[in-house]
């Protein structure tokens, strides 16, 4: 089976969705792969590697050039593959990419009673434009639709994101986040001295981010030996103003390619993966504790999916749902030091066995190799 794959960014879901698997699946020899950057289509070579390709992969379809992109492989005959890794119709109103998706003008209540204007299409921009355009957002729903229907196939990460495509089209596969352990440097010997709590995470995360700002600011002022190391989007360093910044550590974004480097470096002894419980994040997958698995650190999670199914309780790692189990996980693990290098050795040997791509690679040519099946069936 000869692929192609084409590169949207340099970002973690282009690494995990396209570059990884695929790459893998030409190492292990399961699969003629060609990578390419969608700045490159359009390109000699890229046509050349399209015109032999028998499976088109890429990810995020979202406008009229991809529509029309998808349009002109199936006329060649390729198999086209888009790939999803969120649910873009279930948005939490505070994540910001509810600008571009949203339907519903928004009034959120905050815990402390205050109400405030979200999202309204009374909102202008810089530019003197809307700066929230329901019809606007419709259309590009819509347009994520009809890219989805006109694909031959639709992967995402777990059974609950193709529960929702499913309403879409028909032929949807789980192809599941993996790890590249050869991506993970080796582990320093590192000279430790306080205990390292770290969050990583985008600009996506705000409400998960204010759900758990008061039990770090709680567990920073009960532990002397205790620094929070912050990895990620600084637009939201308010949200622990009220912490002692002398046990908090801000760390600024940097490119995938350094990005394992980097969190190597972090020296983190347990790592946070705090999702607020709605419909949007349960269709996230479970790699932040994969990626804290191969630092060496221990995670406590939220007691929902994406972790619920995939992590342990107090084996693999420790799952909580209201603040105070936080904070008594928390404490536990900073105290305890035994119980919790242990749990970060067998959630390390956990993500090796079962979500490592050397041998998940397979999937993706199953998935590829059962759609170009089905239609072969269809066209007899």
């Amino acid at each position: 089976m000869r692929i192609m794959g084409i590169e949207r960014d340099d970002s973690a879901c282009n690494y995990y969705r396209i570059f990884s698997p695929l790459k893998k699946m030409l190492d292990l020899n399961l699969a003629d792969v060609a990578l390419i950057h969608q700045r490159d289509l359009g390109t000699d070579r890229a046509i050349s590697i399209a015109s032999n390709a028998d499976v088109i992969v890429f990810q995020r379809p979202a406008d009229e050039n991809w529509l029309q992109f998808i349009k002109s492989c199936r006329k060649w005959g390729k198999i086209v593959v888009s790939d999803y890794d969120d649910d873009p119709f279930n948005t939490s109103p505070l994540n910001p990419f509810y600008q571009y998706i949203g339907t519903e003008p928004v009034e959120y209540h905050w815990a402390d009673g205050t109400k405030e204007m979200l999202w309204s299409e009374d909102m202008i921009n810089s530019r003197g434009e809307k700066a929230f355009n329901i019809e606007k957002n419709i259309a590009y729903r819509d347009m994520f639709r009809l890219n989805f229907k006109k694909s031959d196939l639709v992967t995402c990460t777990t059974q609950i994101l193709k529960n929702e495509f499913l309403k879409i089209t028909p032929n949807v596969a789980v192809l599941p986040n993996c790890i590249d352990p050869s991506f993970w440097p080796q582990i320093p010997d590192f000279n430790k001295k306080d205990v390292r709590i770290g969050w990583q995470g985008g600009f996506s995360h705000y409400e998960d981010l204010y759900n758990i700002a008061p039990v770090i600011k709680n567990i920073l002022t009960k532990h002397e030996n205790v620094k929070f190391v912050y990895f990620g989007d600084q637009r939201f360093r308010s949200l622990f103003k009220d912490c002692d910044q002398n046990k908090v550590e801000w760390q600024d974004w940097v490119s995938h390619e350094t990005y394992p480097y980097k969190m190597t470096l972090l020296n983190l002894d347990i790592g946070i993966c705090p999702l607020a419980d709605n419909k949007f994040n349960w269709t996230k997958s479970a790699i932040k504790w994969m990626e804290y698995s191969m630092l060496g650190a221990a995670t406590v999670a939220s007691n929902i999916e994406p972790y619920s199914s995939v992590l342990r309780h107090n084996d693999t790692a420790m799952l909580c749902t209201e603040n105070k189990e936080w904070e008594s996980a928390l404490d536990e693990l900073i105290t305890d030091g035994k119980k919790r290098r242990l749990m970060a050795k067998r959630a390390f040997v956990d993500v090796l066995e079962n979500h490592n791509i050397n041998k998940k690679a397979k999937l993706w040519v199953e998935a590829y190799e059962a759609i170009a099946k089905k239609g072969e069936l269809i066209n007899a």
